[in-house]
């Protein structure tokens, strides 16, 4: 006999490459959740107005264009896709110049509130493990778990730079290590949604952990809370 039991929210933030995304993916997964990769849309953005050549700086053409498209996401597999108007722009996002362009583009507070209503009807029936920078503060201020994931800035420089090099974007060791101390600076001096620690967030450090290891004790830390929770059937998207 199954039981219905309530659809979570589960919000994960970090700085960039503390391992967000990939416990993000595994835990949604696990759970038969919907992934939200909140930064994604942010770089989606960036993408497009760089596409476009434009003027970067200007909050009015940026919150005009954030307003003007529209994002979807989807899973195929084991895959996780954004989506900006209809195109798929998953791989097109990662470059630094991507990511640079959308550390930019989220300090201007018409983007976010265009962006942030977006994720936040993504997240309305519940049943989402969302991560990014700001989501257990400003997105899903009333999530039921709250995770904050960090590790030190050696490792995470380590950890972009394989993942660029997988994606065959050749950059030094050292270029990233600069790009994500920049990154760190931006995000948690920005006027809006900066990125914060909040108290209730259950604080990781995932320098020396496996994958698996930070896994199993996010699941953990919701099972104890929820009871046996994997043991119900959760109703699939």
């Amino acid at each position: 006999m199954t039981m219905a039991r309530k659809r979570l929210v589960i919000a994960i933030d970090g700085p960039s490459a503390s391992g967000k995304s990939t416990i993000a993916k595994l835990l949604s997964k696990k759970l038969g959740y919907t992934y939200l990769d909140t930064g994604a849309i942010y770089r989606a953005l960036a993408w497009k107005a760089l596409q476009r050549k434009m003027e970067l700086n200007s909050e009015k053409e940026m919150s005009r264009l954030a307003r003007q498209s529209s994002f979807k996401f989807h899973q195929q597999g084991g895959d996780y896709m954004i989506m900006i108007d209809g195109e798929d722009v998953s791989d097109k996002i990662r470059h630094p110049q991507v990511s640079e362009a959308a550390s930019k583009i989220s300090s201007f507070l018409g983007v976010r509130q265009t962006l942030v209503k977006i994720q936040q009807e993504i997240g309305a029936k519940g049943g989402v493990v969302a991560e990014g920078r700001d989501v257990c503060t400003k997105v899903f201020p009333e999530a039921d778990f709250k995770f904050y994931l960090d590790a030190s800035l050696a490792e995470r420089a380590h950890r972009r730079y394989l993942e660029l090099k997988e994606h065959g974007i050749i950059v030094s060791e050292e270029k990233v290590k600069e790009d994500i101390q920049r990154r760190d600076r931006s995000d948690s001096q920005r006027t809006h949604s900066p990125l914060i620690r909040c108290e209730e967030s259950i604080y990781i450090d995932t320098t020396d952990l496996t994958i698996e290891e930070v896994l199993n004790f996010t699941l953990e830390k919701i099972k104890f809370r929820e009871g046996d929770f994997l043991s119900l059937t959760t109703t699939k998207n």
